[in-house]
C-alpha cells in the first residue's frame, strides 16, 4: 500500500533514502530550507522549512497533511534533527521518537549524564560556563580534553584542547556553535574510533555496521574531521560484541524503542567508551548496506511508517570489505571538478558522490565539513578496496580560487 513519508533534510545523504522509499512504492515529501537540495529535486513534494526548526517544520507538515496528502511517517537522514522529527511525530500522531528521547539525543550534556546514571562507560565530562572555568579544568586535569557545544550539529565547534592556541577563543568558538550557548568539556581518550549503525525494534537493538573511523588529528587540528570509514572493523570479535552491548544499553538509556541509532565509540584501554548516540539514520547507511547486504534504510523506512520488519531482513548476508573516503581540496570557491568519469571506471568503485559543485565554497575545518566528494569502494580484501579508493581520489581534480 502506498504511504506518504516525510524525510527531514534534503541533503546528499538523504537522496538515497528518497530513492529507496520511492522504490518501495511510497510517496515522498522532503523538508529542507534549500529548494535546490538534492533530495528535494527527486522527491514527489517538498516543504520549505529549516531542518532544525522543529515548530516551523511541524507546522508546514501539519498543513501539508491536512490540505494536500496525509503524512504517514517521518524520518531524518544525515542531519542532527531529532527534535524536529519528534515534534512532527507528536503533532501528527505518527510513530517516532518521544520529545524526551529527542531532547536527550540532542543535548550532549544531558545524554552523558543519563549514560553515567545508567552505568555506561563514558569519558569524564563537565559543563563549562566561562573561559576561566575551562582554563581551571585544563590546569587541574591536563590539556587532554575535548571542548564541544552542548547541542551543536555534527562536528562543528568541537576542538581538542591540547591543540588550541587560545583557550578563551576555543570556548567562544564552541559556544558560537551551540544554539543554547552552552559548552561542555570531556576527557580525550586515545584509541580506536568506531562508528556504529543500528536498528531498534521493540527495544531490541540490531547493530549491523561497525566501522573503523579515520581521523586526521594533525592536518585539521584542533578540529575533528574524519576521512571516512573501513568495514569490517579490525576490532576482535569479543570487543565488537562489547561495543554492540554498549550501543544497545545506550539506546535503552535514551528511551529509543524503535528506529535507527548512530553511535560514536572510542575503544580505550580495551574498554568501549560511548561518546554519543544519535537517534537518527546516518548518511553512512550506504556503507552498511554494501558491507552487509542488508537493506538498512528500507528497514528504517518501514519502522517510520509503522510497518513490520521481519527478523530475517536484518541478518547480514555478506561481509564485503568496504572503504569510504572523502576528498579534501583546499578551502575556497570551487571553479571546476574533473576526473569524475575516470574515477568511476576504476575497478571496485561503487559510488562517487560530489558534495560540492562549481560556485560552492569549501570551508576551512571548524566552520563546516571541508570535503568536496565521497568515494565508496569494495574489494575482495581490505587492501583491494583501499587501493581503489585511493586511485579514485587521485583522479578527482578540484580547481579552487
Amino acid at each position: 500500500m502506498t504511504k506518504t513519508l516525510l524525510i527531514i533534510s534534503g541533503g546528499i545523504e538523504a537522496a538515497d533514502a528518497v530513492k529507496r522509499a520511492k522504490e518501495m512504492g511510497h510517496y515522498v515529501v522532503v523538508s529542507d530550507s534549500d529548494y535546490q537540495a538534492p533530495g528535494v529535486a527527486i522527491a514527489d513534494s517538498c516543504l520549505i522549512a529549516d531542518v532544525h526548526g522543529a515548530n516551523e517544520t511541524a507546522a508546514a507538515a501539519e498543513r501539508f497533511s491536512r490540505k494536500i496528502r496525509k503524512i504517514d511517517g517521518v524520518i531524518c537522514v544525515g542531519a542532527d534533527a531529532a527534535m524536529t522529527v519528534a515534534t512532527v511525530s507528536q503533532r501528527l500522531g505518527l510513530p517516532g521518537l518521544s520529545p524526551a528521547t529527542a531532547e536527550l539525543s540532542s543535548d550532549k550534556l544531558a545524554m552523558k549524564r543519563r549514560f553515567a546514571e545508567c552505568g555506561l562507560p563514558v569519558p569524564w565530562f563537565s559543563e563549562v560556563e566561562t573561559p576561566q572555568a575551562l582554563q581551571r579544568i585544563a590546569v587541574e586535569r591536563g590539556p587532554d580534553l575535548v571542548i564541544r557545544p552542548v547541542d551543536g550539529h555534527g562536528s562543528r565547534g568541537i576542538q581538542r584542547v591540547a591543540q588550541v592556541a587560545d583557550l578563551s577563543e576555543a570556548f567562544l568558538f564552541a559556544r558560537a556553535h551551540s544554539p543554547s550557548e552552552r559548552v561542555m568539556v570531556e576527557q580525550y581518550l586515545e584509541g580506536m574510533w568506531i562508528s556504529t549503525e543500528s536498528i531498534v525494534i521493540d527495544g531490541n537493538c540490531f547493530t549491523l555496521g561497525l566501522s573503523d573511523r579515520n581521523y586526521d588529528l594533525e592536518r585539521f587540528a584542533p578540529f575533528f574531521v574524519d576521512n571516512g570509514a573501513d568495514l569490517p572493523s579490525r576490532l576482535p570479535e569479543t570487543l565488537q560484541a562489547r561495543v554492540r552491548d554498549v550501543v544497545a544499553r545506550a539506546a535503552a538509556a535514551l528511551g529509543v524503542t524503535h528506529g535507527a541509532v548512530k553511535g560514536d565509540i572510542v575503544v580505550h584501554g580495551g574498554e568501549p567508551f560511548i561518546i554519543e548516540l544519535s537517534a537518527r539514520l546516518s548518511g553512512d547507511f550506504c556503507c552498511t548496506r554494501l558491507h552487509t547486504g542488508v537493506d538498512f534504510v528500507g528497514a528504517a523506512i518501514k519502522i517510520a511508517l509503522g510497518d513490520q520488519v521481519a527478523g530475517d531482513e536484518l541478518i547480514p548476508k555478506q561481509a564485503l570489505p568496504v572503504i569510504q573516503r572523502y576528498a579534501f581540496p583546499k578551502s575556497g570557491e570551487v571553479v571546476s571538478i574533473t576526473g569524475i568519469e575516470d574515477a568511476r571506471r576504476i575497478a571496485g568503485v561503487r559510488d562517487i558522490i560530489l558534495t560540492a559543485k562549481p560556485g560552492d565554497i569549501i570551508p576551512s575545518a571548524g566552520a563546516g565539513r571541508p570535503s568536496a566528494a565521497m568515494v565508496l569502494t569494495s574489494g575482495a580484501s581490505h587492501d583491494d578496496a583501499l587501493r581503489a579508493a585511493n586511485d579514485a581520489l587521485n583522479c578527482l581534480k578540484f580547481a579552487i580560487k
